[in-house]
């Protein structure tokens, strides 16, 4: 039953939504038996999960995992009983077949430039003849034993296939794909993962193909990767109403991990420690000495030290390494015209499991006759433990949980109490932040204990005449939920100044503060008076506010917006009352790019270290050196703050006048748009232009191209499209919002983010075009001599 039609009941027949809320709570401050019943079942679905074993029965089922970079390589029509090799494990035959087969393949495609900004259509076609390929080679071992296609995903060159068997396929349920890119922007997807999801049975299953960051040093990068592909994948609900969802989904754990069986497999591209000379590394490879290449296994050691796959698993490796061979040989690559790589085990499958003795591997092993790729293929098969219901068990189990949920609630009426997170009472109902930092999460635990004898339902509501729980740049988490007797539950509650807030705050429109009120069912009301103190930074600012100000934006204060200044040369040594050129941030970043960076490959294209950028960004906003970093970690700063700018250094009126202007002609354009330009953003774009003009003289070693630099800088020069909160986490904001809402609105919270997602789907697309449309006169002027 949806929200509508729960409402609709508890109302005694309302046929309307109106009718239906009027009919519930005609106060608007109300006990409402909808939201208690919600409550009420979705911790009813948690005990059943923990009292499972009491009614599930258990059968062996046989998975297999591979992964594979076939370096743009298509399938070959004589290659079917080479791919078998890979599909079949060596102790399988028609009588063991596996019933689940998830592949990945990474580079299906060239990652060019063109592949890489966009899904291409190569992409999909290259996708669809490895699906065929593969399918028909499964299909051909016994026609008693069919396959077919689960689910194929992929991004740009990243594939995932899952096939199960034709038998097993009426018992799969709840399929999603996700996708995560971790390119710059999170744009450029010639790095990231994509994960499929499904029940079989009444177990669920998940499967990630990842494709990591290159380079031998690059350990950290790889562990980032990993790290923010965990973090990005959300499986979204095909049904558009939040309040089918699994519940589970609203615990905090990544999504990935949220599944009985994880299985990660793919190109993770971790090297034997830079430590190891290459020729060391050659010599063990081809000798067999891997257990002392082992020991230095970049993978194996990330793992052991809690930085990555903290929680997975992996077999025994006894192959040698995958990368880097001769296509076509079995022989490693050292062709005197080749850049010498170490070999390595990049190629890897590991798993997960809720509980460990459900899984057994079986075989771990690289496929060396397929040998079209620089890289050989790895599978691993195993047995793992799918559940099944017994469903007489089962309701034998519901009845006693209802039986004692009864108990409880029939004693008395629920009390709390809220306590600090080192349990100090929280009489005072203040919660802190000190030095809030423009993008950096800071949260604050409060616990609430229920100390009566019967289960308390608390939820956080809208103050009056409000329809959020609280101001954007606060989030909590759990916002709703149920508590049993002499038990506590911990509610984070988590400040975050993102773009949106920071402009707010550097044009005098918003403060940080706020008051949340915490509702318990049959119970009092509690308010939480929150408040932040943000230490002011060059991100979020506006340009006419930076060029302004001598001091770095840490000291300042956010003045009113100022008139536009003289054109001069800016010095950072230069008085308030005197305004810069520029903002003297931009000199610094585009300084320490100019002055270490311009030869760097590939600039601009690939991500930074996230860690490095936070750095950087803190000796910006304090005016102290910077600290050492690399060169994609300064491209990737000076990227943000273009993107996070209160006002686009190109305002869309002016872009769009340029336009008319320009009658289709990109210098008529572009003269237009030079011309409109206040003083401030007129000094900025020319002062980019003549950057991205130096950086394309080291074009020779960079890689870089006028159209790569004009498509990444687009994006940073005009307005971007911002999802909203609510639709970054449809699920739990949904959820949420929809336990906490009064009765004020006739629109429900399932319809309002329906119109919204309309609303934004308009605005993303008019933002796409107005990216565009700047890429086209920003190629144009980095391209021309006239200014």
């Amino acid at each position: 039953m949806n929200f509508a039609a729960a409402a609709a009941a508890a109302a005694g027949g309302a046929t309307t939504v109106d009718e239906a809320l009027t009919a519930i709570a005609p106060s608007g401050r109300y006990y409402n038996p909808v939201v208690m019943s919600f409550i009420r079942d979705d911790w009813i679905q948690q005990q059943l999960h923990l009292r499972q074993a009491a009614y599930t029965a258990f059968q062996r089922t046989r998975v297999v995992a591979g992964t594979w970079n076939v370096n743009a390589k298509k399938p070959l029509a004589d290659d079917a009983a080479k791919l078998l090799q890979w599909l079949l494990p060596p102790s399988g035959g028609a009588g063991l077949l596996p019933d689940v087969v998830a592949l990945g393949l990474q580079e299906i495609v060239d990652l060019n430039a063109v592949n890489v900004v966009v899904n291409s259509t190569l992409s999909s076609q290259r996708s669809a003849a490895w699906e065929e390929a593969v399918l028909a080679a499964l299909n051909s071992v016994s026609p008693a034993q069919q396959y077919k296609v689960v689910m194929e995903k992929h991004l740009v060159g990243i594939l995932l296939l899952v096939f199960v068997k034709v038998e097993h396929a009426a018992f799969i349920r709840d399929v999603r794909g996700a996708t995560a890119g971790v390119g710059i922007m999170g744009v450029m997807g010639n790095k990231g993962g994509v994960a499929v999801r499904l029940n079989l049975y009444d177990s669920t299953l998940c499967f990630v193909c990842a494709h990591l960051a290159a380079h031998r040093e690059n350990v950290a990068g790889r562990n980032a990767d990993y790290l923010s592909i965990l973090s990005k994948i959300e499986f979204r609900d095909s049904d558009s109403d939040s309040w089918g969802a699994d519940t589970r989904q609203l615990s905090g754990e990544p999504a990935i991990l949220n599944h009985d069986f994880v299985f990660w497999l793919g190109d993770l591209n971790y090297r034997i420690a830079d430590d190891v000379p290459v020729d060391v590394v050659f010599q063990h490879a081809e000798s067999g000495g891997f257990k002392e290449l082992l020991q230095r296994d970049q993978l194996t050691l990330e793992r052991k030290r809690g930085r990555a796959f903290r929680g997975f698993k992996e077999g025994a490796i006894t192959f040698p390494p995958t990368y880097k061979y001769q296509a076509g040989t079995a022989q490693y690559e050292k062709r005197p015209e080749k850049k010498l790589r170490a070999p390595a085990w990049c190629d890897r499958v590991l798993w997960r499991a809720k509980h460990a003795e459900h899984v057994a591997l079986l075989c771990y092993a690289a496929v060396h006759a397929l040998d079209l790729s620089d890289h050989k293929p790895v599978h691993a098969a195993f047995e793992v433990q799918v559940r099944h219901q017994v469903e007489a068990k089962k309701a034998q189990v519901v009845r006693e949980i209802m039986l004692q949920l009864d108990k409880w609630e029939n004693e008395n009426m629920p009390r709390v109490r809220l306590t600090q997170s080192d349990g100090a009472p929280l009489s005072s109902g203040l919660l802190g932040f000190a030095r809030l930092k423009f993008g950096v999460d800071q949260t604050r635990t409060l616990c609430v204990e229920n100390t009566g004898v019967v289960v308390a339902h608390f939820r956080f509501i809208p103050k009056l005449d409000d329809a959020e729980l609280c101001k954007p740049w606060l989030a909590v988490a759990p916002a709703f939920g149920m508590i049993p007797p002499k038990e506590r539950v911990a509610i984070r509650v988590t400040a975050h100044v993102d773009e949106a807030t920071a402009h707010a705050l550097a044009g005098g429109d918003e403060s940080l503060d706020d008051t949340m009120i915490l509702r318990v069912e049959n119970g009092r009301d509690y308010f939480l008076v929150v408040s932040g103190q943000y230490d002011n930074s060059c991100f979020g600012n506006s340009l006419e506010q930076l060029v302004r100000s001598a001091q770095p934006a840490r000291q300042t204060r956010p003045p009113a917006p100022p008139a536009a200044g003289v054109f001069r040369v800016a010095d950072d040594a230069a008085p308030a009352s005197s305004p810069h050129q520029i903002p003297k941030e931009l000199w610094r970043m585009a300084n320490d790019l100019f002055q270490h960076f311009l030869d760097e490959r590939n600039l601009f294209v690939e991500a930074g270290d996230k860690r490095e950028v936070l750095l950087l960004r803190e000796a910006l906003d304090t005016g102290s050196p910077f600290p050492r970093h690399s060169a994609h970690s300064a491209a990737e700063l000076l990227l943000a703050w273009l993107q996070s700018l209160r006002q686009s250094v190109v305002p869309d009126a002016v872009l769009a006048a340029a336009l008319e202007a320009g009658g289709g002609h990109l210098a008529h354009a572009s003269r237009a748009l030079l011309d409109a330009l206040p003083p401030v953003r007129f000094n900025v774009l020319v002062y980019l232009v003549s950057f991205l003009k130096e950086v394309l003289k080291h074009q020779s070693a960079n890689k870089l191209t006028p159209e790569k630099l004009a498509f990444v800088f687009a994006r940073g020069l005009v307005s971007p499209y911002r999802a909203p909160r609510a639709l970054l986490h449809p699920a739990a904001t949904g959820a949420a919002t929809a336990v906490a809402a009064s009765n004020q609105s006739s629109v429900l919270p399932e319809e309002k983010l329906r119109r919204s997602a309309r609303e934004l789907e308009a605005a993303q697309s008019s933002a796409a075009q107005r990216a565009e449309a700047m890429e086209k006169l920003l190629l144009h002027l980095i391209t021309t001599n006239a200014q």
